[in-house]
């Protein structure tokens, strides 16, 4: 039927310009897809018997390459636009929740938190309500960076992914976000808590986030934490599995930096090894069965206050920005089915 507001020829018009508009761009993200660097994705070092080892010999080995991947001068964080976008579509986005190795996959590209800096950590228990890693860890990773660069109206968008190294067992791993609106133009990166499930996103850019994830999970902005309490980190299976539903990263009280703009990279650098960074703190068990279609800003202020301080997130090393942290190391999403 023709539309009676344009002549039938200026809608062929209207039809073909956007065909082609959509052409253009899709060989564009897709030449930037194939033309990112992927040495470091399948790194040919890695020992063949590197799942069965110990979670101590895994955290070193993943130290080591960090380390010796260092970056002499810390390189530009990368745009996030629609070309960037596209090319997430095109990605198996569905890897990010059934990809268990520590190691990313072969040609994977992160595109968001692509650049960030990373140190060897330990989880300290204060509370023994939780099964799994939440009994305690020596030896984990966290990474903490920007979602993307800071250009135009995009906000500060922090975010952190931790992985607790297990013995002969996959890692236990959770990411981490302030919310998907970010803290404006503030650069102080230990401001807000950070937690595994956030408010909707009311931008473009959010939503169109929002949708990628949504072709394989309902529930975008919630990552399940039950696994790390199914296995602790010897490996041994929970008898009964007592797992929080949602975590928040509190930032430790004397961890501060300016909110002018300024290099943040450089703010982790500064953090001395031994250095408690995060309280980890669980929602109490009466939240078990939230609904969070109508997730806030100012819930999340609220649960916070009602939360329970389980565990401290304490440095083993200093953080090291490097080409392994960003682009060789694999964090996986526990996806909500």
């Amino acid at each position: 039927m023709e539309l009676s507001f344009f002549p039938g020829g200026i809608v062929k018009q209207v039809a073909v310009f956007f065909l082609v508009l959509t052409g253009i761009v899709s060989a564009y993200s897709l030449m930037d897809y194939e033309t990112e660097e992927t040495g470091l994705r399948a790194p040919a070092s890695v020992p063949a018997n590197y799942d069965a080892m110990k979670a101590c010999e895994k955290q070193e080995l993943l130290w080591e390459k960090t380390v010796s991947t260092a970056y002499k001068e810390l390189p530009e964080y990368k745009k996030l636009g629609l070309p960037q976008l596209i090319s997430m579509s095109q990605q198996e986005i569905s890897k990010k929740g059934s990809f268990h190795s520590d190691f990313a996959p072969e040609k994977w590209v992160k595109y968001l938190h692509r650049r960030g800096s990373m140190a060897k950590v330990k989880i300290v228990p204060v509370s023994s309500k939780y099964t799994g890693v939440f009994e305690g860890s020596e030896c984990a990773l966290l990474r903490l960076s920007l979602t993307y660069k800071v250009t135009g109206g995009k906000p500060v968008a922090p975010g952190l992914a931790l992985k607790i190294l297990r013995d002969g067992n996959p890692s236990a791993n959770i990411s981490a976000l302030v919310s998907l609106n970010g803290q404006k133009k503030d650069w102080n990166f230990f401001k807000y808590p950070m937690s595994n499930v956030v408010p909707a996103g009311d931008g473009i850019g959010q939503d169109l986030v929002h949708r990628l994830f949504k072709r394989v999970t309902h529930y975008p902005e919630e990552l399940l934490v039950n696994d790390m309490a199914s296995m602790n980190v010897r490996g041994e299976k929970a008898v009964k599995v007592v797992s929080p539903r949602q975590l928040f990263f509190v930032p430790a009280s004397q961890i501060k930096y300016s909110s002018d703009e300024h290099e943040v990279r450089e703010d982790f650098a500064a953090i001395p090894e031994g250095t408690k960074v995060y309280e980890l703190r669980a929602l109490p068990e009466k939240y078990a069965g939230l609904d969070y279609s109508d997730y806030t800003a100012e819930k999340a202020e609220e649960y916070v206050k009602e939360s329970e301080h389980i565990a401290d997130i304490i440095t083993t090393s200093e953080f090291v920005s490097s080409a392994f942290s960003d682009d060789g190391i694999f964090f996986r999403h526990q996806l909500r089915p």
